[in-house]
């Protein structure tokens, strides 16, 4: 049995704190599309689930409202947030796999 909305928005806001770097948004548009719009994540693997789930989601809904809007969904790092590791800082998007 597929995941409930409910569901989805459950495993969302169980990647998420409170102090997260990392966040889900639309590379065109910059839009924080529900269910993560208010949630930040630790680091970009659990940001990169969000973004999977947020599509799935939007597609769940969208089976009962086609106007339910289609984005492209990324992960963004908060600007004047310091990563660790090699990857550059700043706010740099990343397409999640398969997003």
């Amino acid at each position: 049995m597929p995941d409930t909305l409910t569901d989805i928005r459950d495993r969302i806001a169980a990647l998420a704190s409170a102090d997260g770097r990392y966040y889900v948004a639309c590379a065109r548009t910059g839009d924080r599309p529900v269910p993560a719009a208010s949630h930040r994540f630790p680091d970009r693997a659990a940001a990169r689930a969000a973004a999977r789930l947020t599509g799935r989601y939007r597609a769940t809904l969208r089976r009962y409202d086609p106007q339910v809007p289609l984005y492209d969904l990324i992960v963004r790092q908060r600007p004047g947030t310091a990563a660790t590791g090699a990857r550059p800082t700043g706010d740099r998007p990343e397409t999640p796999p398969g997003g």
